[in-house]
C-alpha cells in the first residue's frame, strides 16, 4: 500500500495569457457581439490574473489562417472534435516531457504502477504513451487511466494508489482545456473558457516512509445532482455543465461529508490543521469556507493558486499541496475537490518536518 508521497511535480506549457489580453482576445470566439459584452462583464468575477493554454504555443491569436482556432465569423462552431484530439497528442506529449524531467530517473524506472488521468482527451493510447515515450517508467508496469472524472480525478487517483499492492505508484494527471474552447453564448461554456486552463502534476507514491503520508481517502456520490456538473463529448469538443446552483448544493452537502470522513478516519475537526480546496471558482471557495466555518484566509493557497494559473481541472489540488508544503506547512492536512456525478473527493494527509525536500520539477513565476 503506498501511502507515502515521495515526488512532487508540476508544469505549464509555456504559452501565458493575462486576464488583459484574454479580454481582447476571446471575443472573436464569440458568436455575436451581445455574447462578447456579457463575457467582457464576466472577466473581471473570475479571480484569475493568467493562465497557460497549450494551444496558444502554436498559435497567439485568431487571424492565424492555418491555426487550431478561428475567428467565429470564419469558423462558427470552432474546430471539430477530430482536430482538437489530434492537438491534444501533441500538446500533450510536450507538457508529460516537462513534467517528468524534473523527476529522478531511477525512481521512474523502479514504478511499479502507472495511474494516468485526464479528462480532456478522447483517445487511447492516451497519457501513458507519453509518459512511457518520455520517461524511464517500465513498460510492463501495472497500468490504469481515470478518465472523465473532472476536477477530482487526482484525489482518486491518490485514492486509488493506497488501494494497490503495488510498491511503488506514479500518479500523472494533464488536462489541457484550452483545446476544447466552446464558440457559444450558453453561460456555462462562457465561464469554462474564462476559468479552466492547462498544467500537469506528478506523484510518485511509495510503501517507503516520508516526510509526507497519505492517511486516508474517500469518495461520497450525490447522483441527486449530478445534473448539476456534466461533461461530455459534443460534436466541437467537450462541453461542460456547470449549474448556477453548484456552490448552494455543496455548501449544503459538504459538512455532512467532511463529519464523516473525519469519523473514518477516527479524528475529531479539531485535528485538522489546514485546508486545500480545489477551487472550482470564487464562488466554490466562498461556499466551502462558510459551510466548514473555517476560519477567514483558510483556504488563501488555493485562492492564490487560482488567481496565477487558472482552474486546471485535476492537477490544480496536487499545484495547492505542493504550494502548501513550499510554504512550509506542517500537520494534518484536508485536501478536497469536486467532480462531475456530482461527487465529492476528499484525501488526509499528513505534513511532517522539511517537507519541501519532495517538490520536484519547475518553478512556476508569475513571469514564465
Amino acid at each position: 500500500m503506498p501511502s507515502y508521497i515521495h515526488a512532487i511535480g508540476t508544469a505549464v506549457p509555456e504559452a501565458a495569457l493575462s486576464t488583459e489580453r484574454a479580454a481582447e482576445l476571446f471575443p472573436g470566439i464569440c458568436p455575436d457581439a451581445r455574447t462578447a459584452r456579457r463575457m467582457a462583464k464576466l472577466i473581471p468575477h473570475t479571480g484569475i490574473r493568467r493562465r497557460h493554454f497549450a494551444a496558444m504555443e502554436t498559435q497567439s491569436d485568431f487571424d492565424d489562417p492555418e491555426g487550431l482556432y478561428r475567428l467565429a465569423s470564419v469558423q462558427p462552431n470552432g474546430p471539430g472534435m477530430n482536430a482538437r484530439s489530434q492537438a491534444f497528442d501533441a500538446a500533450a506529449d510536450r507538457l508529460v516531457a516537462r513534467l517528468l524531467h524534473g523527476l529522478e530517473g531511477d525512481d521512474l524506472a523502479k514504478v511499479a504502477s502507472l495511474i494516468t488521468v485526464s479528462c480532456t482527451h478522447a483517445s487511447s493510447p492516451g497519457l501513458e504513451l507519453a509518459v512511457f515515450r518520455r520517461s524511464a517508467v517500465p513498460h510492463d508496469v501495472d497500468r490504469w487511466n481515470l478518465g472523465f472524472m473532472g476536477c477530482s480525478a487526482a484525489l482518486a487517483a491518490l485514492r486509488m494508489a493506497r488501494l494497490s499492492a503495488s510498491p511503488s505508484t506514479l500518479v500523472v494527471a494533464c488536462e489541457l482545456s484550452s483545446l476544447h474552447f466552446q464558440y457559444s453564448a450558453d453561460l456555462d461554456q462562457l465561464t469554462a473558457n474564462l476559468l479552466f486552463a492547462d498544467g500537469a502534476a506528478a506523484v510518485l507514491l511509495k510503501d517507503e516512509p516520508s516526510l509526507v503520508r497519505v492517511i486516508h481517502a474517500q469518495c461520497f456520490s450525490l447522483p441527486a445532482y449530478a445534473e448539476q456538473m456534466k461533461w461530455w463529448a459534443g460534436d466541437f469538443g467537450l462541453r461542460l455543465v456547470l449549474s448556477p446552483e453548484l456552490p448552494t448544493t455543496l455548501a449544503t452537502h459538504l459538512p455532512d461529508a467532511v463529519q464523516k470522513f473525519i469519523a473514518g478516519a477516527s479524528l475529531s475537526a479539531s485535528q485538522i490543521d489546514h485546508w486545500l480546496v480545489h477551487p472550482g471558482g470564487p464562488q466554490i471557495l466562498d461556499a466551502v469556507e462558510d459551510s466548514l466555518s473555517l476560519p477567514e484566509g483558510s483556504l488563501t493557497t488555493s485562492g492564490t493558486i487560482l488567481s496565477r494559473f487558472g482552474n486546471m481541472s485535476s492537477p490544480t489540488i496536487l499545484f495547492i499541496l505542493q504550494a502548501a508544503i513550499e510554504a512550509g506547512l506542517e500537520g494534518r492536512v484536508m485536501l478536497i475537490a469536486f467532480g462531475p456525478g456530482l461527487t465529492i473527493e476528499i484525501a488526509l494527509v499528513e505534513i511532517s518536518g522539511s517537507a519541501g525536500m519532495i517538490l520536484r520539477g519547475q518553478r512556476v513565476t508569475d513571469e514564465s
